[in-house]
């Protein structure tokens, strides 16, 4: 198979750059519940504890690797900056009702920042440690579940909540369809990475057999969850194409 226009081999490359946008995902999204990221943008001592959350895994990293401690503070410094500013901005982003665009926007930003200070301090810093380049293969598979974790749940339920049907009249458990959402992706994720490709197929067929009566009863849930089906599959592959082709 090959090269996903080089995108995995510019990461094998470059492992601080991976271990920096795992640290970001870390925090901005797994380590970040549903409250703070509400209240983050409304009240200022949320968004301050978000900061020392992002400063965490950083703050982590700079003692572990001490040469790249003044590009883990600048990565810190500007995403404090673009919160503070989202902060600032919140009024109008509710009246506009622009929160997607705001969301959006706050995570490019942030991604940016991260390249742009790494290249920028590229120069001043020595190659990464034989350690990471070694154990390159774990810190890949760690960030690959990673984004096609929690983050592919909030872009869903941000982009496509308004294609739901209406209120469920049976049983279900809060939260249950974002964890099914979750281990279907890092078992798809997981076939991909073994080179199991025919199990893929298996986790659509067991949960086709659990929602068979509400597919056969609903079009409009077997729309959603068709809809849902196919953005993890899209997910799980192109991000699997960006981190392994």
């Amino acid at each position: 198979m090959t090269n996903f226009m080089g995108f995995s081999e510019f990461f094998m490359q470059n492992p601080i750059l991976v271990l920096t946008l795992l640290a970001h995902v870390l925090a901005d999204f797994q380590l970040q519940s549903q409250k703070m990221a509400d209240l983050k943008s409304r009240r200022l001592n949320f968004l301050i504890l978000h900061l020392g959350i992002v400063l965490l895994p950083l703050l982590l990293l700079g003692i572990i690797l001490p040469k790249y401690l003044l590009y883990f503070a600048l990565v810190w410094l500007s995403h404090a900056l673009i919160d503070f500013l989202k902060y600032r901005l919140n009024f109008l982003i509710v009246r506009h009702h622009a929160q997607k665009f705001a969301f959006l926007m706050d995570q490019i930003l942030h991604v940016v920042c991260i390249f742009a200070f790494y290249f920028l301090l590229r120069q001043q810093q020595i190659s990464a440690p034989r350690w990471l380049s070694e154990h390159y293969l774990m810190l890949q598979a760690f960030f690959f579940f990673a984004l096609t974790g929690k983050p592919v749940n909030i872009l869903f339920k941000l982009f496509f909540s308004k294609y739901q049907a209406g209120e469920d009249s049976g049983e279900t458990i809060a939260g249950a369809g974002a964890m099914i959402g979750i281990l279907e992706r890092m078992i798809m994720g997981l076939s991909l990475i073994f080179g199991q490709f025919t199990a893929i197929g298996l986790v659509f067929t067991a949960k086709s057999i659990a929602r068979y009566n509400k597919i056969s009863e609903s079009q409009s849930f077997a729309e959603y969850y068709l809809i849902g089906s196919l953005f993890s599959m899209i997910s799980v592959l192109l991000t699997y194409g960006l981190l392994y082709w």
